[in-house]
């Protein structure tokens, strides 16, 4: 569930434009808002990056996208404060409106189509992803008595595919009552990854409407489903205990790095790039939890998605997020070798690897990164 809403954020829509779609982002926002220090919202999308200072409560930013793509705002009065953001939007024709009486993060946000049916799936979800954090938790948490407990193991295992399965039921409805939407064809797509779902997606396909059901994303949903049932992998992904595939980059200076230099240590390997609103907004995170335990064997290296043409961004993206350990990239984008080898198909992501070079947790964010540190460094 966690990888299939972080793909959502960051992949863009399929619908082919074929003029330039105008936008517009209006907020309205509350008085603690504009007292003090200037402040200002800084928009991206993909490698698009526009800013505009708050007034008395109130911005505007406007422009162009091909088609239409999701977005990342972000509101601060400092480049080191992502805190405040807002990233359930598309920007789409017409005039999308963000209202709060304090902050962004906040923010009620709608009025233009794609925005405010995404936004209905996203919020009937949210109770799903909560209590499948609440089970991964108990996961971890548990006792070595309870780990060798079938009747416990069992347990946990039936409530979260009940959990997942009445997020599937969500997903069914939406596609049904949301025929011409490019987010059907996600919604699909990310189900037909699992085999399981090969049937519901099959009656599915033919409920879009003749332009979905044709175009180039239904046809890769169908030979997905077509190789599961074959025992072909269409894509696979590392797994918890595997060793961590090893890889050398360079840093901004020129230096190679290794992820082999790193053995005898706890290590985060951080895949991320200047232009992810996303993984931005999680630098301070991760930087927090660094300075905590970077004196008790552990460090992060950090590997960017950032194409050559964009390395000056990346530099400026560790200057502005005060990030002080490592940085390497192969500035090839997404073809990456480390991008390759790790199965990146989103970012951000993460591995947490331990001493002997083993992945011993994935994906871990916000308070997640410091609870499993607190459990692995005493």
């Amino acid at each position: 569930m966690k990888n299939y809403l972080m793909v959502l954020l960051l992949i863009p829509s399929l619908a082919a434009a074929q003029t330039p779609i105008h936008f517009v982002l209006k907020g309205h926002m509350g008085p603690s808002t504009y007292r003090g220090a200037p402040i200002y919202v800084y928009l991206r999308s993909g490698r698009m990056l526009d800013s505009a200072l708050v007034e008395k409560g109130r911005f505007e930013l406007n422009g162009t996208v091909d088609e239409p793509t999701k977005g990342f705002l972000s509101m601060k009065r400092n480049s080191g404060d992502m805190s405040d953001s807002k990233a359930v939007f598309y920007l789409e024709q017409g005039t999308l409106v963000f209202t709060s009486p304090d902050s962004l993060k906040h923010a009620h946000v709608g009025g233009t189509p794609l925005t405010d049916a995404w936004r209905t799936l996203w919020t009937a979800k949210q109770p799903i992803v909560q209590q499948l954090k609440v089970l991964e938790n108990e996961s971890r948490a548990a006792t070595l008595a309870q780990q060798q407990s079938l009747a416990f193991q069992q347990g946990l295992r039936a409530r979260h595919a009940a959990t997942v399965r009445a997020g599937v039921r969500l997903d069914s409805a939406f596609v049904r009552a949301h025929p011409t939407s490019p987010i059907s064809l996600y919604v699909l797509n990310s189900l037909s990854k699992d085999s399981t779902n090969a049937a519901l997606v099959t009656a599915l396909l033919p409920t879009l409407s003749p332009a979905a059901f044709t175009s180039p994303r239904a046809e890769e949903i169908r030979t997905t489903i077509q190789q599961n049932a074959r025992g072909i992998k269409s894509e696979t992904a590392l797994k918890v205990g595997q060793l961590a595939p090893n890889f050398t980059q360079a840093t901004p200076d020129g230096r190679p790095v290794s992820l082999a230099d790193y053995r005898g240590k706890y290590v985060l390997v951080d895949f991320w790039a200047s232009w992810c609103g996303p993984c931005r907004q999680e630098n301070p995170n991760l930087t927090k939890a660094y300075h905590n335990y970077k004196d008790k064997n552990f460090d992060v290296l950090g590997v960017s998605l950032d194409e050559a043409k964009d390395r000056a961004k990346w530099v400026k993206a560790v200057q502005d997020d005060h990030l002080p350990w490592t940085q390497v990239a192969e500035l090839k984008g997404w073809q990456s070798k480390a991008a390759t080898a790790y199965f990146i198909k989103a970012i951000p992501q993460n591995f947490l690897v331990d001493p002997t070079g083993k992945i011993i947790a994935m994906n871990l964010r916000g308070e997640e990164l410091p609870r499993a540190l607190a459990r692995l460094i005493k």
